[in-house]
């Protein structure tokens, strides 16, 4: 198909304009090629009939398959030919028009202005055949605006006599002037015509020779009179004019700014609840309509949005969703199909497909006009496309989730066939040398079968520990019970816990005696404080030192566990806090990697932080900060819980 096969129907306010819109429809599916309907906008006053009738006719358009295009300028006939030439348009079809003769001598036709303008397309007239009589123009009778003409004239009468007498006409005739711009501004062009007949009627009564007479004695009042009126009624036209052109680029510049400030605001949201909210928030604010939003569910179509702008839909609301959803069309306010349907439905669509259906519910059942609802096209086809990459957000972030599943089931899995299997063989075969072999064995062997199976069984009862810690702190299940703990009292606890495999080793604890108690969950800090000083245990030199500190820092405690190992690489100390990580794997009783991945889960659930550094003179410095929460009890007060 050529795009310089167009076809173009001018759709006006006439009553022939959805005549042009099916004959153009007709001529288009003739010769098997695309259409356009335009409308140009001018800036004149048309009555509430005419403005429905080109919006009706839009309408059809649209709904007959054609593009459809809303233009705007001074002279529509250049219009035209303007975007006829843009688009390569072939042929232009117009209605003829039905106006008065006497219209027709002081503006010339449309179809005149297009011819003379020497098109290069074909220009077809549709007929209205019998019914082009002239067109009676109906406008309704502007009381408020005659009475302000009739005040605004009296006002500039009483002020002229008051303030300059009978004598300055040219005084008079400014002044008349500018009332009629006045009115003009506020009420139209048909109150500033009536603004400048009475001024006119005025100026003669009581300002031109003979007075109190509408009677033109010379010839140069008669002239001043008639140069006023024309004056006065172009001064009122360009009024309105510019009146006008601002109102329709104040509308445009309001709907213009909320479809940006919507695009906005979802370029930076990710979340499908959120992307609903400010939708269904822009849209009604720029349509002031109820909004609902559905989501294809399962076998059907579920309402996503839940907000005071939501409407509630009921079962025939549903029933013209699954039909839009099913035949990609707009039904419901405003189409041909089920207009009896309370919401206009739209189908939102995405660059892979159909995403959902939008819903817009005006509070009262007012014609849509082609403008608006291509506004609302715009508006839908931007939530589209953000709601797919909401969806194409959340798919991804599913399939991480499941990949991270799948990388700790491996990785638990792995931690079971090798690091259960090592403490359970172990324990398997020292209780099965005392079962088959205790006549056989002397008390010293017996002993150390029983201990190999006693550190064993209490390495392992520390791994599915770990491994059940860990759950928790995955699910976010571990919820600290705070309450007010002196720290010394924790740190002695984790060395009486640890004190045989601390044996041979130097331990020195440092903590100031002025430190205030913290608001902790004491198990949990105790357990920190035990995995960290069995990471020192395991990858330090058997009897080198560790060193236990504390100190206030900022609004908290910072509290360290220092060795004189190896220390830690620089590309290891954000690692070295995962989940199954260990810095070296080949070191016996290396563990799951479990027990720094739990102090990080337990210091984040106080709200604190915790890293390693570098020690000076050799080793590591693991350190975690824990908030102060609250002021602490004075001496001798009861410490209570803690939220």
């Amino acid at each position: 198909m050529r795009a310089a096969h167009r076809v173009l129907a001018c759709v006006g306010s006439g009553p022939d304009a959805a005549k042009v819109v099916r004959s153009a429809h007709e001529l288009a599916r003739t010769l098997g090629v695309e259409w356009i309907a335009a409308h140009v906008e001018r800036p004149v006053s048309f009555g509430r009939d005419d403005s429905q009738r080109i919006s009706e006719s839009l309408r059809l358009a649209e709904q007959l398959g054609a593009e459809v295009a809303r233009l705007s300028g001074a002279n529509p006939a250049q219009e035209i030919l303007r975007y006829a030439h843009e688009r390569d348009v072939a042929r232009v079809l117009v209605g003829r028009s039905a106006r008065p003769r006497w219209v027709r001598l002081f503006r010339p036709l449309f179809l005149e202005r297009l011819l003379a303008g020497t098109p290069p397309v074909d220009v077809y007239v549709v007929s209205m055949r019998g019914e082009d009589a002239p067109v009676r123009f109906k406008r309704r009778f502007d009381w408020r605006g005659l009475a302000a003409a009739t005040v605004a004239t009296s006002l500039t009468t009483v002020f002229v006599l008051t303030a300059f007498g009978q004598t300055h006409v040219s005084d008079a005739v400014m002044l008349y002037v500018l009332s009629v711009v006045l009115v003009s501004l506020r009420y139209g062009q048909t109150a500033a015509l009536a603004a400048a007949l009475l001024g006119v009627g005025a100026l003669d009564f009581i300002f031109v020779e003979p007075y109190f007479s509408l009677t033109v004695a010379d010839p140069r009042d008669a002239v001043t009179l008639a140069v006023m009126f024309v004056v006065a009624l172009v001064i009122a036209s360009l009024t309105k004019r510019v009146r006008d052109q601002a109102e329709a680029a104040r509308s445009r510049e309001v709907r213009t700014a909320a479809l940006y400030a919507m695009s906005r605001e979802l370029a930076g949201t990710t979340g499908i609840d959120t992307m609903l909210r400010i939708a269904a928030r822009h849209m009604h604010d720029a349509f002031a309509c109820s909004v609902a939003v559905l989501l294809p569910e399962g076998a059907g179509l579920q309402s996503a949005v839940h907000s005071p702008r939501t409407f509630k839909i009921d079962d025939q609301d549903r029933r013209v969703a699954e039909w839009v959803w099913q035949n990609e069309r707009a039904a419901g306010w405003g189409t041909e199909e089920f207009s009896s349907a309370q919401a206009l439905f739209l189908l939102l669509r995405g660059s892979r497909g159909k995403v959902g259906i939008l819903a817009l519910k005006p509070p009262s059942k007012r014609p849509i006009d082609a403008g608006l609802l291509q506004l609302v096209r715009t508006f839908a086809a931007q939530f589209g496309s953000a709601l797919e990459r909401g969806q194409l957000a959340e798919a991804a972030h599913h399939a991480e989730v499941q990949i991270e599943t799948e990388r700790l089931r491996s990785s638990l899995l792995s931690a079971v066939s090798h690091d259960l299997r090592t403490p359970l063989g172990v324990i398997t075969g020292a209780t099965s040398t005392l079962l088959q072999d205790e006549q056989y064995l002397d008390p010293e062997a017996r002993r150390e079968l029983l201990e190999s199976a006693h550190e064993e069984a209490v390495r392992l009862n520390r791994l599915v520990g770990n491994l059940l810690d860990m759950t928790r702190v995955a699910s976010g299940a571990l919820r600290p019970k705070k309450e007010w703990h002196p720290l010394d009292e924790i740190v002695g606890v984790a060395l009486n816990r640890l004190e045989e495999r601390l044996a041979g080793r130097e331990v020195a604890v440092a903590l100031p005696p002025d430190l205030p108690p913290l608001p902790i969950d004491a198990v949990l800090i105790e357990q920190v404080l035990i995995n960290l000083l069995e990471n020192a245990l395991k990858y330090t030199p058997p009897g080198s030192p560790i060193a236990i500190a504390a100190a206030t820092a900022g609004a908290g405690i910072q509290i360290d566990v220092c060795d004189r190992g190896p220390g830690v690489l620089e590309r290891e100390r954000t690692l070295i806090f995962d989940k199954f990580y260990r810095s070296k794997p080949d070191v016996s009783d290396g563990g799951a990697g479990l027990g720094l991945a739990i102090c990080r889960g337990v210091v984040e659930a106080h709200g604190g932080r915790i890293w390693v550094e570098p020690r000076a003179g050799g080793g590591a410095s693991f350190r975690f900060w824990l908030p102060m929460e609250g002021v602490p009890p004075l001496s001798g007060e009861a410490w209570p819980q803690t939220a």
